[in-house]
């Protein structure tokens, strides 16, 4: 049936379930959350009382995909109460659960975009995109999407019976998933690999138990990855996947010290491939280019921490920082030429004050958009582990200071980079890598930081955060 929504706010503070302040022409809310306000004309949505299933395919027209029992009590209650958060619909598309799963990702797809509009050049959303179109077709990955949509539905309502229902489709979509890594013939499939690459997703944002559990889906991501090997990326969705997953693992080579198998000439050959027209190809090869390099700061890292850890006056350890210092300033003079063309691609920051009135960081920096804050930040992180390796084995310069100065960069970058659901999850690593070297006082303004993320984002709980280098 027909009715008139209830509430007074704006559509998008209707759609986040958060109160509306319905100033005019357009609320506060959405300034702050970084988009325009859509405007406070509601028209009208259909209410349904009880979805029931219509009639599917048969099992054996559908590839991958076994015969569904009728619904479940846990699927209606899913649908019932996302009646306020999905997009308004004709009557005849309510019929069915899976429907309003799609339904559900289409909004799910828009607030992973914020603050920026959903594209093709976003990669997160670029691959997220993609859900809609290939739900129905596994089973292990229809209870993944299943999962993780539920989870953020219920997280934005409040509903504790749509988190739990989250936490049951996970663990069917752990159960299939082992059977499916068992069976050769789905093992490198594009359906498991999306399903683990949302898997892990699932686990920075939902394991306040265990906020370090995505390490395990990470390494096996990674092995994964790896196994497939270059040549299975193929096609838009495979590379989206890829890109999607790179910056996961080499987060996992960073802090499990093992090897970054990205960085080789033949995985770097296929990232530089670009299966978009929406990105200009300057800017693109670019990002690529950075990533490149980007791949070999694990091994820098790893090198350092062992120089932390043993007699620098030892033979072994003068040629432990031979062999460091060398690829630190190669790196560095190939980050200085990088950061000289893509500064004139992408425009630096620019410096405002802070709108949060910050005492440790008044002022902040802006940047053109959040996917080139993204990749400046990166930078700064790179920027503080060759810096911080260069004054470990005293090489002439300023280089404590330029590790306070790109220290800074990421801090003063917080307040623009973290807006949306995405935001924590862009700053994690940055952040990450400032808490190693911070003070006392600037470690207290991050865990602050983490301690508000950790809200949406499980990975980034505070108590958890230990120095490593």
């Amino acid at each position: 049936m027909v009715g008139v929504p209830r509430s007074n706010g704006c559509l998008r503070c209707v759609k986040r379930r958060v109160k509306c302040d319905q100033r005019l022409p357009g609320c506060a809310r959405c300034e702050t959350y970084g988009q325009p306000c859509p405007g406070y004309d509601k028209g009208f949505k259909f209410i349904i009382g009880k979805p029931y299933r219509d009639r599917r395919r048969p099992a054996s027209d559908r590839k991958d995909v076994a015969p569904k029992s009728a619904t479940s009590s846990s699927e209606i209650e899913l649908d019932s109460a996302c009646q306020d958060l999905i997009p308004r619909e004709e009557p005849a598309s309510l019929i069915s659960p899976d429907v309003n799963v799609m339904q559900h990702l289409y909004v799910l797809i828009d607030d992973f975009s914020q603050p920026i509009t959903p594209s093709p050049a976003h990669v997160v959303t670029r691959w997220f995109g993609f859900l809609p179109s290939i739900y129905g077709q596994n089973r292990v990955l229809d209870a993944t999407i299943r999962s993780f949509t539920a989870h953020h539905f219920g997280r934005l309502a409040e509903n504790s019976q749509m988190v739990s229902y989250a936490r049951s489709a996970y663990g069917e979509a752990l159960r299939g998933l082992r059977r499916s890594l068992e069976t050769p013939a789905e093992s490198l499939s594009t359906h498991v690999f999306c399903a683990v690459v949302l898997l892990c997703m699932y686990e920075l944002f939902t394991d306040t138990d265990d906020p370090e559990s995505w390490m395990k889906h990470a390494k096996g991501l990674s092995q994964l990855v790896k196994i497939r090997g270059p040549d299975r990326y193929s096609n838009a969705l495979d590379y989206s996947l890829l890109k999607a997953s790179r910056g996961l693992i080499v987060m996992h080579s960073m802090f499990s010290g093992e090897e970054c198998f990205l960085a080789s000439d033949e995985w770097h050959e296929k990232m530089r491939q670009q299966f978009t027209s929406d990105m200009p190809s300057d800017l693109h090869h670019s990002i690529e280019l950075f990533f490149a390099y980007f791949t070999h700061a694990p091994s820098l890292a790893h090198k350092l921490y062992s120089l932390r850890h043993v007699d620098v006056t030892s033979t072994a350890a003068l040629q432990t920082i031979t062999q460091v210092l060398s690829k630190a300033l190669e790196m560095q003079t190939k980050l200085a030429i990088w950061y000289e063309q893509f500064s004139q691609i992408a425009p630096p920051p620019l410096e405002i004050l802070s709108s949060t009135g910050d005492e440790l960081y008044p002022v902040i920096l802006t940047y053109k958009d959040v996917n080139q804050a993204t990749i400046y930040c990166a930078y700064y992180s790179y920027m503080v582990v060759i810096h911080e390796i260069l004054k470990t084995c005293c090489q002439p310069g300023e280089h404590a200071a330029m590790v306070v100065y790109f220290r800074d960069q990421i801090c003063k970058s917080v307040e623009y980079a973290s807006v949306g659901i995405m935001g924590p999850y862009r700053m994690g690593f940055p952040l990450r890598v400032a808490f190693e070297i911070a003070d006392p006082v600037t470690r207290s303004w991050i865990l602050n930081r983490l301690g508000q993320f950790s809200k949406i984002y499980a990975a980034a709980q505070p108590e958890n955060y230990k120095t490593i280098l």
